[in-house]
Formats: C-alpha cells, sequence, structure tokens
C-alpha cells in the first residue's frame, strides 16, 4: 500500500437501499477511507415499501460532511462520483420538493397495473426498446399507480432518487443514461426517453429529467452545501451510473465469459456487453453501463432476505439452552448444522419464491415450497435445502444469460453478504460448474463508480484498464461429481417450479 501523503483521491458515493457510503480510493483503486449512513425502509400497508427523500438526502450530505475532512496530508479530490440504487421513483414539483415518498425496488403495489400493462399490444415493443420486462419492479408501472392514487399538479416530475440528490447538489434535473435504462422507459440503443411508453403514461418527456452520459462532469455545486461539506464549489462531480451495473466493473468482470452474481436483500446474476442485446425471450434485462456497455441479467427477491426468512424461523426463539447458540452467531451455527448435511440435503428440494418470482419466468403470484421432507430431516437439512434454492433461483438467470449468447462461463465473480459464507459459495461452485471468485474489496458499486469518473477525467482510457486492480481475496473450485448430482436435482426443481406457477 502506497503512503497516504500526497495522495489524489476520487471520493464515490453509493446511494443504496438500507444506507448510503461514502469512499475515498486513490487512482490506484486502494480504499482509503469509508463512512456508512443508515435509513429506513417503510411499509405502511402490504406490498409498499417506500423511503423519505429528504433523509436519504440528508445521510448522503452527512456521509460527505464525515468524510471529506479526513483527506490525507496533501491529497486532493480529484471529483466526487455516484452510485445508486435502481427503479426508485418519486413525484416532484416544479420547485423540486417532494410529493411522495421514494418507492423502492421492493415496493410491488402496481403489480395489477403492470399485469396490465403486459396485454397492451405495445408492451412487447416496449420490452424490445426499453430492455425492461414489464413488472411491477420497474418506474413505468409505479409511476401509473401515483398518477391514479395521488392528485398531482400539471408540472410534476417524476424522478428517481438519485436525480433528487444530484438536484439538491447541483440545482439542475438531470438522469444518467444508467439509472434511466432501468425505468422501462428508456430507449437503450438510442438514449432517450420512449415515446410509447411515455405516452402510455400521459407524459411527455417535459415530465423527466435531462439525459446524461453517465460520464457526464459537472463543475458548479450549491455554494452553500459546497462550503458545508467542504468542497470547492468548483470540484469535478461527475453523474455516474447504476449500483447494479457498476457492481460487475467493480468486481474485475469484464470478459463476456465472466458473469456477477450478487446477493444481499435480493439476488441478480449479470453479464456485461457490448452491445445492447435484448433477450428475444423476455426472461432477461438490459441496462446501459456506459458509452459502449450494457449489462444483462436478472433479478429474484430470493435472496438474503429468504435466508434471513428461514433463520429467524428455524432458530429463533430456541430456549438457548444449546451453548453453541449462545456463543455463536446464529448463521455461523445454522450454516454449522447445514455444513455436515450432504449436498441436496438427502432429496429435500426448496423452491425459494416466498414473495413471488421475477426473472426468468416473471409471475408475482408464484409461491415458495419444500417437497420431500420427511422425518430424517432436521434443521440443518432445511438450512441447506433453502441455500441450495436460493442458488437455483440464481442458476435459472445464469442459464437464460447462456442460452441468450449461446456461450459457457469460465468463472463467476460474486459479492453481497453470502459471499462471506464458505458453505455457500461451494454451493455455488459445485451447482454452477465453474470456480466462485470472490473479490478482495466488497465495495464493488463504489469502486465501479471511482473506475467510472477516473475514465470521464481522463486518467483511463477505459475500465478495463483496471484489470491488474482487481485482487481476488478466494478462489472456490467445483467438484465434478456433486455438479452432475445438482444437474440432476435441477430437473426435478424446475418441475416443481411449474407446479408452484400453477397452483
Amino acid at each position: 500500500m502506497p503512503s497516504n501523503e500526497c495522495r489524489d483521491l476520487v471520493l464515490s458515493v453509493d446511494i443504496g437501499t438500507s444506507a448510503t457510503k461514502a469512499v475515498f480510493f486513490d487512482t490506484d483503486l486502494h480504499q482509503i477511507a469509508i463512512v456508512r449512513k443508515h435509513y429506513p425502509i417503510h411499509a405502511p400497508h402490504k406490498g409498499w415499501s417506500e423511503q423519505e427523500p429528504e433523509v436519504i438526502f440528508e445521510a448522503v450530505l452527512d456521509a460527505l460532511c464525515e468524510i471529506v475532512p479526513s483527506v490525507p496530508a496533501g491529497g486532493r479530490i480529484l471529483g466526487v462520483t455516484f452510485s445508486c440504487q435502481l427503479y426508485s421513483i418519486l413525484a416532484v414539483d416544479a420547485d423540486g420538493n417532494a410529493l411522495t415518498n421514494s418507492l423502492t425496488w421492493s415496493d410491488t403495489r402496481s403489480a395489477e397495473i403492470a399485469q396490465s400493462i403486459r396485454q397492451n399490444p405495445e408492451a412487447r415493443g416496449i420490452y424490445q426498446r426499453t430492455g425492461c420486462p414489464i413488472d411491477a419492479i420497474y418506474p413505468l408501472a409505479k409511476i401509473r399507480w401515483i398518477k391514479e392514487n395521488i392528485e398531482l399538479p400539471e408540472n410534476v416530475k417524476f424522478v428517481s432518487i438519485k436525480e433528487y440528490v444530484i438536484f439538491r447538489l447541483i440545482g439542475e434535473w438531470v438522469a444518467d443514461w444508467s439509472i434511466a435504462s432501468a425505468t422501462g422507459l428508456f430507449d437503450i440503443k438510442e438514449h432517450r426517453w420512449d415515446d410509447t411508453a411515455l405516452a402510455l403514461l400521459g407524459l411527455t418527456s417535459a415530465n423527466f429529467s435531462e439525459l446524461v452520459s453517465p460520464r457526464r462532469i459537472f463543475n458548479k455545486w450549491n455554494k452553500e452545501i459546497a462550503e458545508r461539506i467542504g468542497l470547492a464549489p468548483d470540484t469535478p462531480l461527475i453523474i455516474g451510473a447504476g449500483d447494479a451495473q457498476l457492481s460487475s466493473v467493480g468486481v474485475g468482470a469484464y470478459g463476456s465469459s465472466t458473469p456477477t452474481v450478487n446477493v444481499g436483500t435480493s439476488a441478480a446474476a449479470r453479464l456485461i456487453i457490448s452491445e445492447a442485446k435484448v433477450d428475444p425471450e423476455g426472461r432477461l434485462w438490459t441496462y446501459v453501463l456506459d458509452e459502449d456497455l450494457w449489462v444483462i441479467g436478472g433479478i429474484v427477491s430470493s435472496g438474503g432476505i429468504v435466508y434471513e426468512w428461514a433463520c429467524k424461523n428455524f432458530f429463533s426463539g430456541t430456549k438457548a439452552t444449546e451453548d453453541e447458540i449462545l456463543a455463536h452467531d446464529v448463521h455461523e451455527y445454522a450454516e454449522r448444522l447445514a455444513s455436515v448435511v450432504p449436498p441436496g440435503a438427502e432429496n429435500l428440494i426448496f423452491v425459494p419464491y416466498l414473495g413471488g418470482e421475477q426473472c426468468p419466468g416473471w409471475r408475482p403470484d408464484t409461491r415458495g415450497s419444500f417437497f420431500g421432507l420427511d422425518l430424517r430431516h432436521n434443521r440443518g437439512h432445511l438450512i441447506r435445502a433453502v441455500l441450495e434454492g436460493i442458488t437455483r433461483s440464481i442458476y435459472m438467470i445464469a442459464e437464460s444469460i447462456k442460452s441468450t449468447f449461446n456461450s459457457e462461463f469460465s468463472e463467476i465473480r460474486v459479492t453481497g453478504g453470502l459471499a462471506s459464507s464458505p458453505l455457500w459459495e461451494q454451493i455455488a461452485a459445485d451447482m454452477f460448474g465453474v470456480p466462485i471468485v470472490v473479490p478482495e474489496s466488497v465495495e464493488g458499486s463504489a469502486r465501479g463508480a471511482a473506475m467510472l469518473a477516473m475514465v470521464a477525467l481522463g486518467l483511463r482510457s477505459n475500465i478495463r484498464d483496471f484489470a491488474d486492480s482487481i485482487t481476488v481475496q478466494k478462489r472456490v473450485q467445483p467438484r465434478e461429481k456433486v455438479h452432475t448430482f445438482y444437474q440432476a436435482q435441477y430437473q426435478t426443481f424446475k418441475e416443481l417450479l411449474d407446479f408452484s406457477r400453477t397452483h
């Protein structure tokens, strides 16, 4: 690690669903400092998931105020860049005042609206141009719900939480192509708002922000805010991109044979591509990453949230007479039990779609189940089956990507909470049949934003120039016999899933 003295730095701000992180990187991508500011998600009604825009903005501001003074002696900030959660949407008035809370990715109140849009003759064309399947996750459906349920002024704007924050910082309504590409309203090839999608909502481009490249640089901050943070008001602000796309960049998954898998609350698999290809079968989404790069992949809600559900319901309430529960984290204890269970959990199969299925089936009514449960099974079997079920839901996305490009994968780079689980890493390697690679840094989105910012600032020619800067912490090899067994069990899983979709 080089000395902290006289170092040029890039400040990445990663606005996530549960927290904002501000991270300093030097030009060699060494992480210098990090600050986290958490905030809640509100669920006042079933299917609702929303956040207060002002609370998130203040968290961003607090993170900036706390981290900027940590610049090493002699160091300088080359620019501030942004990564942000996808799918958020809120309404604002002409003065930028929020008229609604920000609806998050997990808000499903517009599920019936999405279903009705799917029946529209224009739906397939919208998907082919925007790369977004018609689903409640996207602002396309959420905006219609807002319009139908909330009285709004004629000059209303619909913006993401990132646009709201950027507006408060520089006074301009701008949306980068990357965030816009996950709305269902943006033409990913032409880089403009899609007129047909807007017409379905009775809106025009005037109701949305100006579209700009993820590399766009702004040099005029709100003076009072810049002073509060401790930044020069002409500090370059590079608008950046979406967190999912930047995460793939940040972990070094540049090649067409190296997808990224992230398991947080939800789970996703995605692949960086050099042309705006859309899955002809409608299983996957395609989003913009940069001016000449896109990401194709899929998301499922059956990620860490399902694992937490299992740990809570299988282990909480236990009268902690077992010393190991008292002495160890419940996740560690659960995985210890599961690790002695053989692959396949002795024919116990778990369908993990407790909150509906997203990619590749896009069926919100699909529900989960255990199959093959008998008296020999214990909590260890249940936990192992849950981990295998979550992994299979991700494997289905990966199979859809492979079939779209008629290609194979050489390795998979993983990020997220389960990437710290040796048991899950081995399950993933065995199920995918290729090595699982865990990068040293878990701050993939923030790191990816810093990389994109350095390209925008002219410090590097493209993101592939950073290939030697990504350190691998661990490489987990697959076991051929277990992979063959999982392939056979996968067929049973698909049959059970088909049954779950129809009952």
